[in-house]
């Protein structure tokens, strides 16, 4: 599954591209008009025209729904956990477009790993203590190692965190 943020930079590179062409065809209609080329110049005002009323227009149109939808995926990507109304605000529009906004976001795989909890999009391991990552110092030879879930186990001495009671 592509991930969010590629998907929008390919977006966005496609914008630039379109405005890139219409930069090589004012750039054909003033060598056209500056070296007396008539074909140039002509097939500069077509390039210019093509993409300016069709190009353009037709890539933002097409694309603007799901541009959108994808800003609102990279935006949840920067935080752990955030709030709905986090998210409207940061894109300007209403609570309720936010949801079908995150719920596509959602379904299309931009957002791996995060869960609705209420009114807040988060991450599925800050609600499960099984899937929380935990940073320690061991007791026995105190190396520094994490691990995920309720109990680790030292890659160094093999003793485990917490401490568990030994059986004699």
């Amino acid at each position: 599954m592509e991930d969010a943020r590629q998907a929008l930079n390919k977006l966005n590179m496609l914008m630039y591209f379109m405005f890139a062409l219409i930069g090589v065809g004012a750039a054909m209609i003033i060598v056209g008009v500056m070296k007396g080329i008539l074909f140039l110049w002509i097939a500069g005002i077509v390039v210019m025209f093509l993409f300016l009323v069709f190009g353009i227009p037709l890539v933002w149109v097409r694309n603007s729904e799901r541009r959108t939808n994808l800003r609102i995926a990279v935006f949840i990507l920067g935080y752990d956990d955030c709030t709905i109304e986090m998210i409207s605000g940061s894109c300007g529009i209403s609570v309720n477009e936010a949801w079908g906004k995150v719920k596509w976001a959602l379904n299309a795989g931009y957002l791996p790993g995060y869960v609705i909890n209420g009114t807040h999009v988060c991450l599925a391991k800050l609600l499960d203590p099984n899937l929380q990552e935990h940073a320690v110092e061991c007791p026995n030879c105190g190396a520094s190692f994490t691990y995920v879930g309720k109990i680790g186990q030292c890659p160094y001495c093999g003793d485990y965190y917490p401490p568990q009671n030994k059986k004699n």
